[in-house]
């Protein structure tokens, strides 16, 4: 007689499900922890998207505010940094956003830092149509905005008529975009561009010496890395 054999289990034994279901887990939760440091990366406090946002902005507003800082002295007879240039440190705009305030620094040969700058040009030069204004650099070191004023009217003379002057105002940096503030300086008696230039070690070309010489200073996404913008006022005399 014969003896049967029994035949083993066919299937998924609950060991291997366990095992199946423990190396689910460990996959889903590798590809939860790369979705979430790629967001992290790209959308962070300090991601990517932060950083093009920073330095763009950055880009563009101190651009336009070398642009702007040319017009200082054009058009004006003996335009001088005394009479048509003002810095002023610990300067805001009022409740209203259309007065300064601050206190006005006497400028020399040491380079004096402040948060606004202050200067007139004429709009028209013609000899009939005579039409003095004044622009200004604001930066908010709460903030970190940096404002771009126009003058509505004429604002002559500059020492006696910077807080009566009401301003229109052009955003050129966004508040809470910077992590420190853009810092102003000037100095008298510097070698400068216009627009700035490269080194003179690179270029081979000397810089001329300008009576007006303004420095923009800023951090972009980098961190610690201190940049400046540096301009020379050509319109202006000492």
């Amino acid at each position: 007689m014969k003896k049967q054999q029994r035949q083993g289990q066919e299937g998924l034994s609950l060991i291997g499900l366990m095992v199946g279901l423990l190396i689910s887990m460990l996959a889903i939760l590798a590809a939860v922890t790369l979705y979430k440091n790629t967001v992290k990366t790209v959308y962070g406090e300090k991601g990517l998207v932060r950083n093009a946002v920073q330095d763009g902005q950055l880009a563009a507003g101190l651009m336009s505010a070398q642009i702007a800082l040319q017009s200082a002295g054009y058009g004006l007879d003996l335009a001088s940094s005394d009479k048509h240039l003002l810095l002023l440190a610990s300067a805001s705009l009022n409740s209203q956003g259309s007065r300064l305030s601050g206190t006005p620094l006497a400028l020399g040969e040491d380079e004096q830092s402040s948060n606004a700058l202050i200067w007139m040009f004429d709009a028209d030069p013609s000899p009939d149509r005579a039409q003095l204004r004044c622009q200004a650099l604001l930066s908010n070191p709460e903030t970190g905005a940096l404002k771009l004023l126009q003058s509505q009217g004429n604002c002559q003379p500059l020492g006696v008529q910077w807080n009566k002057i009401s301003w229109r105002k052009t955003v050129l940096i966004e508040p809470d975009i910077l992590a420190t503030p853009v810092q102003l300086s000037v100095a008298r008696d510097l070698h400068c561009w216009p627009f700035g230039s490269l080194p003179q070690a690179i270029s081979q070309v000397s810089e001329p010496r300008a009576s007006v010489a303004v420095r923009l200073h800023y951090v972009g996404s980098v961190e610690q890395a201190s940049n400046t913008y540096t301009s020379c006022l050509a319109n202006l005399g000492a």
